[in-house]
């Protein structure tokens, strides 16, 4: 079939087929920039160039295999045959998905596989707007977007604590004026009291109303400040919510293809800098474009001419912050990058720091950290010194208007056409009107940085969820726990399915063994069931029901799980056992440990049930982690039980212990089990094979063994087989 973008007519007349796949590419054979239409049909792979002239042609027959190889910026579609790897097209980053597929396609065809499914996820998506090229997972343009649409939807967040921002707007204004109020009193004094020699009550007035407009600026400040710690604080709790929310709702689709470490700064991190530039920003922005106002209607009245030369040096002061605003974003942007590529290093070696001992890598470690940590210091270093080379050339311009008015303002004191206090009033304006014009940039760069992290912040809001929600959910009670499948298929990439067309009917109560080789599609199977993911095609249904039209909440409510990996949460074992039901009384909890052969282990720790299992579980053994999982899924009472390599790993005691905890479990409930052994899936009252894919072979333990030649009776014997060799190892 053919995919757009559309393969033109006159190449389309000169393939040798249908084509199965198209594509233009963006570089040509010797990697210059160039378009290219790339053809697969069931006979060849051809290159066109743009006057429809072939520049390759092979025969299908004559490759073994093809492979997409990934560089810098791009990538190299590549086949091998008889006479060794040949280049078939090159491309740039942005093809990688569909030259990916190109190569699986390609694969398929010379070993006469099935050909995987093309889907519109292999091409790469541009705004239609600028025709920029769009991430993955981004679902709006960044150059496009509007930044006054973003800054009116951070901005609804401070809409609820309107009357408190809009009073610390107020008290800011109030300040600003009483702090023009000093310099005009020092003038007063000058003038009016000190040079005339007023030695009566005016000093002591003039000096009495200095004090008190630093009395009132106090209080107000402290008003403010308390009112933005107040307002700051709800704002960045309703933004973590709203951000904690987004994420719990998305579908593990989302965090499949994500390093989950990031979103720990977008909830920190980035919604810090949306509430400073709500808070702080927007108030100390409007604060000091009143006081710069404010200030020039002052020195205009006080002598407009001397105000002029203050005047001089602003256009050179704008012009070098609009000149070096997008050097200053590009270098904020270069050191966030490396804050989150360090943030995520961090994370993942002590995330794995276990398996760091065991393989004696802290030196690799230090050493990866060392050079991400060498980036961020000269990132830190660009940006830093861009900010401490900008601010004294700022001072010195603006010191130039200062002198100018010295010069000047002094000339006219000295011949008597203008007052001393007049001009010392001047000065004081002019250094208190230079402050905000120096933080002009970073009033910009930090409108830009809150603006980029409130990007950040509503991709994951605005993200689909792959597995939505039922809008009118099925109410579906305690249920019986029939389970059907129909003609299921599903990939975690569209063009690779992992199932295909299965078929299952599942009785209420009935156990069913899960069985085949490793990617067979058992994991798969119930993370279907659990509606982890939803299905490409056809439907599984509980109790006669679709999953899709049950709320998940429900859902989940009746299905329990006992993973091979067993997660515990950094608490106490009361707490892990309690997980899903946390209103559990510690009777609950103690019978729960005691079904699941947990309680002789839990009593005998010093701290008993309030012992804390630390970070994933790390203080208990692996059996014992298993069975206070199984715990866990005994006190949520489910009536579909899955169970996930429940035993692998575990000594033989333990494994019988938890097999006795796993038989009490079982009883009464719809159970899917995938079991390392084979030999404990001997009580399922029927045994699923997948290969492939696909279900193969259906049937009890004695039934499938029974097959000669069958799937069930080769995996028995090849794991038999192993047991031999493990017998004579031993």
């Amino acid at each position: 079939m053919s995919i757009q973008p559309t393969l033109p007519e006159p190449i389309r007349a000169r393939l040798s087929g249908e084509p199965l796949f198209s594509v233009k590419t963006d570089l040509s054979s010797d990697g210059r920039f160039g378009d290219l239409w790339f053809a697969v049909t069931d006979q060849e792979v051809t290159l066109w160039d743009a006057d429809g002239e072939p520049s390759f042609r092979l025969d299908v027959t004559e490759l073994s295999e093809a492979r997409a190889v990934g560089g810098i910026g791009g990538g190299t579609l590549l086949a091998d045959t008889a006479g060794g790897p040949v280049v078939i097209a090159r491309y740039t980053a942005a093809l990688s998905s569909a030259f990916g597929f190109a190569a699986k396609l390609i694969t398929a065809l010379a070993k006469q596989e099935e050909l995987p499914a093309v889907s519109e996820k292999e091409f790469p998506r541009y705004c239609p707007s600028c025709g920029n090229p769009l991430a993955e997972g981004t679902q709006s343009c960044p150059i496009c977007k509007s930044k006054g649409k973003v800054l009116f939807r951070m901005l609804r967040y401070a809409k609820p604590y309107k009357a408190q921002m809009a009073a610390a707007v107020v008290l800011l204004m109030l300040t600003t004026v009483i702090e023009l109020v000093p310099p005009y009193l020092t003038k007063i004094m000058i003038d009016d009291v000190l040079q005339p020699k007023n030695t009566g009550s005016a000093l002591l007035w003039v000096v009495l109303g200095l004090g008190l407009t630093s009395l009132v600026m106090s209080v107000m400040q402290t008003v403010r400040g308390l009112i933005g710690v107040w307002v700051g604080s709800k704002l960045m709790g309703d933004l973590r919510n709203d951000i904690y929310t987004a994420l719990m709702r998305l579908s593990l689709a989302f965090f499949d293809r994500r390093q989950t470490s990031q979103f720990v700064g977008r909830i920190n991190s980035d919604s810090e800098s949306m509430r400073q530039f709500m808070t702080d920003g927007v108030i100390w922005v409007s604060g000091e474009s009143l006081r710069v106002v404010a200030i020039f209607v002052i020195m205009f009245g006080l002598d407009w001419r001397l105000t002029l030369f203050a005047l001089i040096p602003m256009p050179f002061m704008v012009l070098v912050s609009l000149t070096m605003w997008p050097k200053i974003g590009r270098r904020w942007y270069q050191q966030w990058r490396s804050i989150f590529r360090l943030n995520v290093l961090v994370g993942d070696s002590l995330q794995g720091i276990r398996v760091v001992k065991a393989f004696g890598q802290e030196q690799t470690e230090m050493s990866r950290y060392s050079t991400a940590n060498r980036e961020l210091v000269r990132n830190n270093i660009r940006i830093e010194g861009l900010w401490q080379g900008m601010f004294p050339l700022f001072s010195f311009v603006a010191g130039i208007g200062t002198l100018l008015i010295w010069y000047n303002g002094g000339s006219s004191v000295i011949r008597g056409d203008l007052q001393l206090g007049v001009l010392m009033a001047l000065i004081a304006y002019l250094g208190m009107l230079f402050g905000p014009l120096q933080w002009v940039s970073q009033m910009i760069n930090w409108a830009s940085h809150a603006l980029a992290s409130a990007d950040r912040v509503f991709e994951i809001m605005d993200t689909p969820s792959d597995v939505p929600d039922a809008r009118d959910p099925h109410p579906i009670g305690t249920i019986r726990g029939d389970v059907v499948f129909e003609r299921v298929s599903y990939g975690y990439e569209k063009h690779h399915p992992v199932l295909k067309d299965v078929n299952l009917k599942v009785k209420a109560g009935e156990m069913i063994g899960l069985v085949g080789h490793s990617g067979a599609g058992k994991s798969t199977f119930i993370n279907l069931i659990c509606r982890f993911y939803d299905t490409d095609e056809g439907r599984i249904a509980i109790d006669g029901t679709d999953l899709r039209s049950i709320s998940q909440t429900d859902l989940r409510k009746q299905i329990g799980v006992v993973l091979q990996e067993t997660f515990l949460f950094d608490g106490t074992i009361a707490e892990n056992i309690a997980y899903s039901k946390p209103d559990a009384t510690p009777e609950e909890i103690m019978r729960a440990a005691k079904i699941a052969n947990a309680h002789d282990f839990i009593v005998r720790l010093p701290d008993g049930y309030d012992t804390r299992v630390g970070e994933r579980g790390h203080r208990l053994s692996g059996g014992e982690k298993q069975r206070v999982s199984i715990a866990r899924a005994i006190i949520h009472d489910p009536r579909i039980l899955i169970l996930d390599e429940a035993t692998a790993s575990v000594d033989t005691e333990t494994e019988r212990q938890i097999q006795e905890a796993i038989s009490r479990l079982v009883k009464g409930r719809t159970t899917f089990a995938i079991a390392h052994r084979l030999s404990t899936l001997r009580n399922a009252d029927r045994l699923v094979v997948l290969d492939k894919g696909k279900i193969v072979e259906v049937g009890t333990h004695e039934e499938l063994l029974a097959i000669e030649g069958g799937a069930y009776r080769k995996l028995v014997d090849a794991q038999k087989e192993l047991s031999k060799i493990k017998g004579v190892e031993g």
